[in-house]
């Protein structure tokens, strides 16, 4: 596949994308093409054939993820020292932003850019995930907004149990020692010693933060008793969504609240954790709805604000969390409905095989590290 550049690239370029779904592109002159996908870069084969597409290329330049712990970065970081060519670094959730735009021929114009996923490095150390973008890939793309950032108490081990995220969400908003208690007994989460955690919550250790929107969906999932262990990254967020389908809409009694606070970036959040943390089994399919529905909200309020500061009328949708396809249909209404349309790509999925595209389309602008 592809693409025209807005405008000719300085060196012959090859961008790695990051460490999961890796697809590279090349890139020269006026134009970039994305290359076969490699995979996941877990494993030596992998790994090894990332390696070999560098030495076969030869680029000038070599683009990589921010993310210090991915291979691709180290790999391409090595490579452009033994080598003399240069590098540059690009920040993942700009990257799939950028994607879209590139794709659809949107250099200078403003955009609303929209990037959900799992987790990836942002600019800040944190992990981000759940971003809202202003501006335009010619002039740069400003975080604006993003959900609050959540507790990841084991880092990757709150991926494997949410109940962790969740609990710790608890502790964090006031919520005591008893009453933590007996929610884990309600939602039957492995929790082997309560005091523990707290007070490595407390201290601070190995407890990270992460600002996705797919952290948001896996943390509502274990505090509504649906899933509170995984199998695989994003079954919580999967069956939460299944069963916010299984309600068939949304319940004239049972809302999710939301609030956007001030200034920039906003930050989306929803108060009422500790309440609904505690509903009955019975109100889970429509407490799933309804949080569906108040993402979606907060998201199309914040765009609309954005939309009438810049200009834009087109809002951005790249990540993983857009293959969740109620809240994709929720967010393209509540959009449409503030006069805003949702433009996706149409030659890439959602997720991380377009990192590698949107990399390429930031260096136009931004020059080598």
């Amino acid at each position: 596949m592809k693409i025209a550049l807005p405008k000719s690239i300085a060196a012959p370029a090859v961008a790695l994308g990051g460490d999961l779904k890796c697809r590279p592109v090349w890139a020269q002159n006026d134009q970039a093409e994305v290359l076969d996908e490699i995979g996941d870069l877990a494993g030596p084969d992998t790994q090894d054939k990332l390696e070999a597409l560098l030495d076969r290329l030869a680029p000038e330049l070599i683009i990589c993820d921010r993310h210090p712990g991915y291979f691709s970065t180290g790999l391409g970081e090595r490579v452009a020292a033994e080598r003399g060519c240069r590098i540059a670094h690009v920040q993942h959730h700009r990257a799939h932003v950028a994607a879209v735009c590139l794709e659809r021929g949107l250099y200078a114009e403003p955009v609303v850019g929209l990037a959900f996923d799992g987790t990836g490095y942002g600019d800040d150390g944190i992990a981000w995930g759940g971003e809202i973008f202003a501006g335009s890939l010619r002039d740069g793309l400003r975080r604006a907004a993003h959900f609050a950032p959540l507790p990841l108490p084991g880092g990757d081990a709150a991926v494997r149990g949410p109940w962790r995220i969740a609990l710790a969400m608890l502790a964090e908003r006031g919520v005591p020692e008893s009453r933590l208690a007996e929610w884990i007994a309600l939602r039957q989460a492995p929790v082997n010693d309560l005091a523990l955690f707290q007070a490595g919550l407390r201290a601070r250790l190995a407890v990270g933060r992460s600002t996705a929107l797919g952290r948001w969906f896996d943390a509502v999932s274990a505090l509504l008793g649906i899933r509170v262990t995984a199998a695989f990254e994003a079954e919580p967020a999967i069956e939460l969504q299944k069963r916010a389908e299984a309600a068939g809409g949304p319940s004239p009694t049972i809302e999710w609240p939301f609030a956007i606070s001030a200034g920039e970036p906003a930050v989306i959040d929803f108060p009422a954790i500790p309440e609904l943390a505690f509903a009955a089994a019975a109100d889970a399919p429509a407490l799933a709805y309804s949080f569906h529905v108040a993402a979606a909200r907060a998201v199309a309020e914040v765009a609309a604000r954005l939309a009438r500061e810049t200009g834009a009328k087109t809002v951005i949708a790249s990540g993983g969390v857009f293959l969740n396809r109620l809240l994709d249909r929720l967010l393209n209404e509540e959009l449409a409905a503030r006069g805003l349309t949702a433009v996706k790509s149409q030659q890439l999925p959602p997720g991380d095989q377009a990192i590698a595209l949107g990399q390429i389309g930031l260096v136009l602008t931004a020059p080598a590290d």
